[in-house]
């Protein structure tokens, strides 16, 4: 299917709410995590307040994402989501505030950020099973791909433009943008027609027990999230937190950060293009082999590398995550009953996070005692090992792309 017949799909006016509201607030949310982490590092340089705050940041989602994965099959998507945005909004005017005020510590950002990181997590399920409502099942994939391709585009200059925000006027005006973003995003999911929940009856707990069985005996969901719970909480430990202490030491600086970010938003961009015309029949290997590329911005901060070179390993491992990205939602959409998938996407999204916190706890002191080279080298061989470790498990690659219907 070319390009302009997938764009026939902005014909339907629920998508397009949808992407404009996606699209205003990644204009904050892409400028955010540069000016946050300027902002801890401006009153403490050292690796292990910035893992702090991220680190409280990420525990509170565990837990809201469990519960948004159980809500979301029950209650109003449309309340979650929209509770997801207006919440966060309010904590990052927060952060500002107190920047304006010279207020900011470890402790109130780190406050502020669990309690923004937690709504989003709350209405995370919710919005991850909109797609199948709105568009017919042989075209999910081009749906999750149009919904990301023009947020991607937003971010390629939005953390440059952040970058350049924090260098000339500090970190306030940005974090007050992400917070208008995200206020703007409410007002538009607002307006969106949502179809209620199919909800089983019974209890809340039989709703997760129930999820959880179905989520354990499908061996590909489950292996792919245990492979996620190493990768994803190496890469953040190594991209997110020990990034930015690079180039705070290296002399990259806030602007050269920036850069870096927007040059991995260009990867997403290319990432959702190739999604948009390639359907691979063997979905979850290109899932697998699309992390590999992961490691590059680990390996390239450890080496030192010019700018051009780390910003070009952030590209590739941006066309990486957007491939997977678009894939693996795909496949859950597609293989997974639409009353459960609420729940086996929060037990996806929580098997990723679940190492999180203590991966940043981890990497900052690891990179305190034994330096960020040694640190950043490790995290990138372990990444591909668990990885590469899905390549021996012959259901992912029996797996091929299916219709919607077809029970898995």
């Amino acid at each position: 299917m070319d390009l302009p017949e997938s764009l026939s799909l902005f014909r339907n006016k629920k998508i397009r709410i949808l992407l404009l509201a996606s699209l205003i607030s990644a204009s904050g949310s892409a400028m955010a995590p540069v000016a946050l982490a300027f902002t801890v590092l401006g009153f403490d340089s050292r690796p292990g307040s910035l893992a702090i705050v991220l680190a409280g940041s990420t525990v509170p989602q565990l837990v809201l994402l469990l519960v948004g994965g159980v809500a979301a099959d029950r209650f109003s998507r449309r309340r979650l989501i929209v509770i997801g945005n207006v919440v966060p909004a309010l904590a990052q005017g927060g952060v500002a505030l107190l920047v304006v005020w010279g207020a900011a510590d470890t402790t109130r950002v780190a406050l502020f950020a669990a309690v923004a990181s937690g709504a989003a997590a709350l209405a995370q399920p919710a919005m991850s099973s909109l797609p199948p409502l709105f568009v017919e099942a042989h075209r999910l994939q081009e749906a999750n791909a149009l919904l990301r391709l023009p947020t991607n585009v937003v971010r390629v200059l939005a953390p440059a433009l952040g970058g350049v925000l924090v260098a000339l006027v500090g970190p306030q005006l940005t974090l007050a943008w992400d917070a208008a973003s995200f206020l703007i995003a409410a007002l538009l999911y607002s307006r969106l027609e949502i179809s209620g929940p199919v909800a089983a009856k019974g209890s809340a707990l039989r709703d997760f027990h129930t999820g959880w069985t179905e989520f354990t005996q499908r061996f590909w969901l489950w292996s792919y999230t245990l492979s996620g719970t190493v990768v994803v909480a190496l890469w953040l430990g190594g991209y997110a937190l020990l990034g930015p202490v690079v180039a705070h030491d290296s002399g990259l600086g806030s602007a050269g950060w920036g850069t870096v970010q927007g040059s991995f938003a260009v990867g997403l961009v290319l990432g959702a293009v190739v999604s948009l015309r390639w359907k691979p029949s063997r979905i979850m290997i290109v899932c697998v082999a699309a992390n590999l590329p992961l490691a590059l911005p680990l390996v390239a901060l450890a080496l030192d590398a010019p700018l051009l070179v780390l910003a070009g390993c952030a590209a590739l491992a941006g066309v990486g995550v957007d491939l997977a990205i678009v894939c693996w939602n795909t496949v859950m959409q597609q293989q997974l009953p639409g009353e459960l998938l609420g729940r086996l996407n929060s037990f996806s999204s929580i098997g990723e996070l679940a190492a999180v916190p203590l991966g940043y706890l981890l990497v900052g002191a690891a990179a305190a005692s034994w330096g960020v080279t040694p640190v950043l080298l490790t995290g990138a061989l372990l990444m591909t090992l668990a990885t590469v470790a899905l390549f021996a498990a012959p259901s992912l690659w029996s797996l091929r792309r299916a219709p919607a219907t077809v029970p898995v």
